[in-house]
């Protein structure tokens, strides 16, 4: 005969209510004043094999693993050898740092020139001017023949006046040559000359040639069409450089107009480039690459800063008491702060702490404690130097720990104690062992 179902499920609970009678207290409830004792020190206990912390000394009740105790913030000196603790003192000194940035040097747009025909015509030889961009041409330079019809037309109306003697037509005529930039022929016609069809246009100014009349535009080829009051070619100072500077926008705002600047190229082949200092600083930033567009004005003879040249900027900045950007070559300007290296500091972006020494015990062993930090600029120098000025939190002559210190945070967090991640601490995951 079967056993009925209601009737196993009674024999059960009658069974398990008797096995908890028989047990003894200890097994199933830790002692008050073990439990108090543990929750005063904030002492937790881990496994060795397992994520699991308890309250508790024992074994792990997932593995059986003995747990041992884990505490933060107080190392012994075999800990301090092990985990290759580094001390670092908090300083004070002025708020300095060397400021890269990178741009490309090209020729300045503030010297260009444009070679402009004021006649129309059809290019049918070019001179050395035309040929090649990088030219350098001086004021009187040919650059093009030019087949102009209408040049031809007015040379023959300018003889014709002449035989009539008609000075009031002769005058027209010559100012007409004198707006086509064209006074040579006038005058040739004048001195018996014959007429002709092809005229030679000259450089009025002296400079470098630029590619084209509009960036990208090639230089005119034979049997191009010109029209009156184009522009045939530009010409720019063949020294006269502009380099325009990408400066990040946290470093940005620690530059001023007039500010000395080293340049270096990327390759560091070829001569030093000149000295250069800050001419302009965009007011806005760019929204792709958070970025301020910065223009160095320089001079650069021969090959010095060649156009298309990657070039390395260096600033040395520095900062007032206010945190406004003071003049480095004054050092009287710049004002005094706590300085932390960038090493000794924690952050999730948002909070920032540090671990300071509190204690140094007889025994050799040391204890810290955590401190939340408020931040100013981090200042980075030449010597490699990387330092955080402190608005808050860290005084001078505070030792902090640099490497080591996510070590010993990463501690406090299994311990349950304040950490980086944790301002309150955090809770145990267990509250005993399992025997």
């Amino acid at each position: 005969m079967r056993w009925p179902p209601l009737l196993s499920a009674a024999a059960g609970l009658a069974a398990g209510a008797l096995l908890l009678a028989l047990l003894p207290e200890p097994l199933l409830f830790a002692p008050a004043t073990e439990a108090a004792a543990a929750t005063a020190t904030g002492t937790r206990y881990a496994c060795p094999m397992m994520d699991f912390i308890g309250r508790r000394p024992g074994d792990c009740p997932v593995c059986g693993m003995k747990m041992t105790p884990v505490e933060a913030g107080e190392l012994s000196r075999e800990q301090q050898e092990r985990m290759g603790l580094e001390l670092v003192r908090v300083t004070e000194g002025p708020a300095t740092a060397l400021v890269r940035a990178h741009g490309i040097a090209r020729y300045d747009e503030r010297t260009f020139q444009a070679i402009v025909p004021r006649v129309a015509g059809r290019v049918v030889r070019r001179h050395p001017a035309a040929l090649h961009p990088g030219t350098v041409v001086q004021a009187g330079d040919p650059v093009v023949d030019l087949f102009s019809p209408e040049v031809f037309a007015a040379q023959g109306e300018l003889a014709a006046a002449l035989k009539l003697a008609d000075a009031h037509a002769i005058h027209a005529f010559v100012e007409r040559f004198l707006r086509w930039q064209l006074p040579a022929v006038a005058q040739a016609v004048i001195a018996g000359g014959a007429p002709v069809d092809t005229v030679t246009l000259v450089s009025p100014y002296a400079g470098v040639v630029l590619p084209g009349a509009t960036a990208g535009a090639g230089l005119p080829e034979v049997g191009t069409e010109l029209a009156a009051d184009a522009v045939l070619l530009r010409l720019a100072d063949p020294e006269a450089r502009i380099i325009a500077l990408q400066v990040p926008e946290t470093r940005a705002r620690w530059l001023r107009n007039g500010q000395k600047v080293t340049l270096a190229t990327e390759d560091g082949a070829g001569p030093e480039p000149p000295a250069a200092e800050v001419a302009w600083i965009s007011p806005a930033l760019n929204p792709d690459w958070r970025s301020r567009e910065v223009h160095l004005h320089v001079r650069a003879a021969g090959d010095r800063l060649p156009p298309g040249s990657v070039v390395e900027a260096r600033f040395q900045a520095a900062l007032a008491p206010d945190l406004t950007p003071a003049d480095p070559a004054r050092p009287g300007e710049a004002g005094r702060f706590a300085l932390v290296p960038r090493a000794a500091i924690l952050s999730t972006g948002v909070r920032h702490v540090a671990w300071r020494v509190a204690a140094r015990l007889p025994d050799g062993r040391l204890r810290l404690e955590l401190v939340p930090v408020a931040l100013g600029p981090r200042m980075e120098e030449g010597d490699g130097a990387d330092r955080y000025v402190v608005r808050a939190g860290l005084r001078p002559g505070d030792e902090v720990a640099a490497r080591g210190a996510f070590l010993i945070d990463s501690q406090a967090q299994l311990a349950g104690n304040p950490s980086l991640l944790f301002p309150a601490g955090l809770p145990a995951s267990g509250t005993g062992a399992a025997r």
